[in-house]
């Protein structure tokens, strides 16, 4: 990720923060200039191809560590598989004597020093010089010469990451977040904590950004009087059911108020046919209690429209967020790329550059307060947010 993040390429999403803002003071110096139109756009255009790119990468870069997880899972039951067997070979060729068979005794403890290496457990030594194996939690990889294979599984609430299950004989067991050390807890930390962290900040970063932009942006008008129009595409709002929903209950969502939506994620839980709870889990607050006559569309808290279909059952649950894909999705308004003259840098039809002004204050606007948008109220520039997230990422590679 270091290299994804590169502050000293020219390259990075700091620098072309910088020439974007850069472009925003030239037009409010001439706000009529064509040049300095066109000149905006190409840098808004490169400032979200650089978002574009820098979500998609996140994302890449998780695809490849599940990649490994499996990759490791198959390993891990090869070392299991010849653990059993030294543990039977051990067991036929130490008779009650004295004699140790320790050729196969070394080989067994070096599989054993190896897969230590890529999972946490704890080694029983039992009465027939056989040894077996357990997770933290008792679950048993090995018990003597009877080994239980770990598998992947799909999460589609996980982004259809894998998660990591073991067949116990009878069942399989979900042993994800009992796995408590080794490469492969480290590869499902970066997966889903570390890596996750850094792609949730920069999608929270974009949308803030687009949703101040715009907000600004709405406000002026262009020299050919048009207003009210976003300079960046309106967000949109990511809607995820979660797979082991019973009802058939369809939630679908718009954004009702591009200017004030709020960029953190919510959930609802259904608490009957009608009703429904609505939680903040960006800061674990709740949003009040719902009812709804289905396929009636109504407004919610904090900018959101939404529509019910089918039948909800209680305890099932549906997550949505404007700031989710916000990196990789970022654009300019077709309608700005279209016509530049529809830029809209000043606060009067006069062609003024007052707003153009407004909106390049933006680059040292405290719009952050911690990774939640206060607009206008925070403790944090656009700057040092992302300045924030990327001293983090040395820290936590070294860490992992």
């Amino acid at each position: 990720m270091e290299v994804l993040f590169n502050e000293g390429s020219g390259r990075s999403l700091n620098d072309a923060l910088s020439s974007f803002f850069a472009s925003v003071h030239d037009l409010a110096t001439n706000a009529r200039g064509m040049s300095e139109r066109a000149d905006l756009v190409s840098k808004a255009e490169h400032l979200a191809s650089t978002f574009n790119q820098t979500g998609k990468q996140l994302f890449t870069i998780q695809r490849n560590i599940d990649a490994t997880i499996e990759t490791e899972v198959v390993e891990i039951n090869s070392l299991t598989t010849q653990i059993g067997k030294l543990n039977e070979s051990i067991h036929a060729n130490e008779p009650a004597s004295q004699y140790k068979a320790n050729d196969l005794r070394d080989n067994r403890d070096r599989l054993v020093k190896e897969l230590s290496k890529k999972i946490d457990i704890q080694l029983i030594e039992e009465s027939d010089n056989q040894i077996s194996l357990t997770l933290k939690d008792g679950t048993a990889l090995v018990l003597k010469d009877q080994v239980f294979d770990l598998s992947t599984s799909i999460n589609g609430n996980n982004e259809s990451f894998y998660d990591v299950y073991i067949d116990s004989g009878s069942t399989t067991k979900d042993i994800t977040s009992t796995i408590t050390g080794g490469e492969l807890r480290g590869y499902l930390d970066m997966r889903d904590t570390e890596v996750e962290s850094i792609l949730d900040k920069m999608n929270i970063l974009s949308a803030s950004f687009i949703q101040e932009f715009n907000g600004i942006h709405r406000a002026g008008f262009g020299i050919d009087k048009s207003s009210g129009l976003d300079f960046f595409s309106a967000l949109d709002v990511t809607v995820d059911h979660d797979v082991d929903n019973t009802g058939t209950a369809v939630v679908s969502m718009t954004n009702a108020s591009p200017t004030t939506v709020s960029v953190d994620e919510f959930e609802i839980t259904f608490t009957g046919s009608n009703a429904f709870t609505l939680n903040n889990l960006t800061t674990n607050a709740s949003s009040g209690t719902f009812t709804f006559t289905t396929g009636s569309t109504f407004n919610i808290k904090d900018g959101f429209a939404v529509t019910i279909s089918g039948s909800a059952v209680s305890g099932d649950k549906v997550t949505f967020s404007v700031s989710e894909d916000a990196a990789s999705g970022m654009s300019v308004s077709s309608t700005i790329t279209a016509n530049t003259k529809k830029i809209a840098a000043g606060t009067t039809t006069n062609g003024d550059g007052a707003n153009a002004l407004l909106m390049a204050s933006l680059q040292n606007e405290l719009v952050f307060n911690s990774v939640t948008l206060s607009s206008g109220s925070g403790s944090y520039t656009f700057d040092e947010y992302y300045n924030a997230v990327v001293s983090t990422i040395g820290i936590e590679s070294f860490s992992a």
